[in-house]
Parts: C-alpha cells; structure tokens; sequence
C-alpha cells in the first residue's frame, strides 16, 4: 500500500469520524449547558427594579420590541386599548435598551388621522415589595405619537433609548445563538416548523418534560426575580389544558425573527399571537402558548428561549 493511498484513507476515516460526532449531539447535554447560566444565579447587588410600559393605542395597530425582543403588540378588534406591560423580561443587562416601535393603520392601507398612541416608561424601586406598591415610581420618559393630520402614511416608526440599571446579566443568545441570516430563510422556515409540530404534539398529549420547562423557566425567574412557587404555576398551566380546550390547526402562521434574527416564533396572520392555541367549542374561551426559539451556533439544535 503506497503512503498516498495511505493518507487518503486516515482523511476518509478522519471526515467519517466528524460526521459521526456531528450525528451524535446529546442534546440533553447541551441542553443543560444553556440553562446551567441560569441555575443558582447569584445577582450583582441587592436592588431589585422593575420596568413597565404603560400604553395606550386608538385607532391603530403596534408592535413594540425592546432590544428587539417582544414587549408588546396589539392586533385585535378593539379600535382602543390600554395596557401596563413589564420589559424585565426584555432587558438582558444594565446599560442602554434599545425601544423600537411601530405604529400600523387599524383600518385600510393608511394611518387614519385619528390614530394615536401614547407610551409612558416607569421604573419601580423594588419588585419583591408588593404590600408598598413596589417601592418608589419613577417616570422615565413619556412619548405621544405625532398627530396624522393629512399625511399618508403606511406606519409610523421611532426608535429610542433609555437605561436601565438591573443586578443580572444574561449571556444566554449572545454565546450560542445562531444569526438565522446566515442561513437559507425556507430551510429555516423548515425546521422551526418541525419543532412547532413536535411542541405543540406533545402539549396535546401532555407529554411535556417538566424538568426541561423548569430549567428554561429559570431564566425568567432570574429576570422577575421569583422563585418556585411561580415556576410551579406556570409549567402547571403549560402541561394541563383546561378541560373543554380544542386544539386548532397549526395553519395560517407566519415567522417572526427577533435579537438580531437569532430568536424565532410562530403567530398567526390575522391576529399576531402565538400559533399554538386552543379554543373552547362551546364557550369561546381560548388559551396559547407562547414558544420562542434559538438555533445553537454549534451543534444545530434547537432550544427553548
């Protein structure tokens, strides 16, 4: 046997070798990985803020992101709406927040003059203080969208900033979250689908690893600043469908990509919310499930943000 031959077949053995490595992901390894940032978590300091975004839409459809993850969208058949949405979940680290809204016509192709939406940004001292309200309200920063007047608009968009000051900070998207950008949009579109049809199976069969939620749940907590008792509501209300609860078809969806296209969901066209829902037949009670994704930059898999 020549040396040539000989060296073509250690590459051959050494490609086979990879691949079989590449097969072999364990995932529950990896998996554990991710949420081992979140288990024990120790905070920086002893402060415990919460931010809120008071808002109030008329005439008009939002979407609202902060560090371009969710804070708040409104779809719905209601001309008005006035809702107080909490953005810890939002803000990953002290420092600058990012706040990015769009503003879409309630009716028709164009921005009615009589849309309007109002944001107010509010800090409060101490979240794990509820008998005192939370401790001390701070207004931060207060904006009103211009008025449409005459103007022919499709949207409205503004971005702004504003600091926040919070005892964690959470790595978790920036060290193993792929840029979906990278990738083919159909094969990604693909995949995300998969996994939807696999999640939302095993929801209907009550099949969901509570262990798996608890540790991803985690990372909420940390931002919350909760513990046990709220983790056990939530998985509880995730894992045991109300009785009289149908579920619909995975139909009619579209993908939405967030942080810098390295987070994904579902949600449907007509109203924006999740794509994993049900419904009750005879009352009209429905219920969803919230699911976002990121794609690990290494191994290729897929984990629950």
């Amino acid at each position: 046997m020549t040396l040539k031959t000989i060296l073509s077949l250690c590459s051959i053995l050494l490609l086979a070798l990879v691949a079989n490595g590449q097969d072999k992901v364990n995932y529950e390894q990896v998996d554990t990985e991710i949420t081992d940032h979140y288990k024990d978590y120790k905070y920086s300091n002893k402060k415990r803020p919460g931010y809120y975004l008071q808002i109030n839409n008329q005439n008009c459809y939002y979407d609202i992101r902060v560090n371009d993850l969710p804070a708040s969208n409104y779809f719905r058949e209601h001309p008005a709406y006035s809702v107080k949405t909490p953005l810890n979940l939002m803000i990953l680290k002290s420092g600058e927040q990012k706040n990015s809204v769009k503003v879409f016509p309630f009716i028709g192709e164009e921005l009615s003059e009589k849309a309007g939406l109002q944001l107010q940004l509010v800090r409060y001292s101490d979240m794990t203080d509820p008998d005192h309200g939370f401790g001390r309200f701070t207004v931060l920063w207060e904006w009103e969208m211009p008025k449409v007047g005459d103007q022919k608009l499709p949207l409205f968009a503004v971005e702004t900033e504003f600091d926040a000051k919070v005892p964690y900070t959470l790595e978790t998207l920036d060290l193993y979250a792929q840029d979906l950008s990278e990738l083919r949009e159909e094969d990604v579109l693909k995949e995300v689908i998969e996994h939807f049809t696999i999640k939302r199976q095993t929801i209907i069969n009550k099949t969901q690893d509570r262990d798996h939620l608890e540790r991803h749940l985690k990372r909420a907590l940390v931002q919350l600043y909760k513990g046990k008792k709220l983790s056990d509501k939530t998985i509880d209300g995730m894992i045991n469908i109300k009785d009289g609860m149908e579920p619909q078809p995975l139909e009619d969806f579209e993908i939405k990509y967030y942080y810098n296209n390295k987070v994904v969901t579902l949600v449907r066209r007509s109203d924006q919310r999740p794509a994993i829902w049900f419904k009750n037949p005879n009352t009209g009670a429905m219920s969803r499930q919230p699911y976002y994704i990121f794609k690990h930059k290494e191994t290729g898999t897929w984990h629950m943000w």
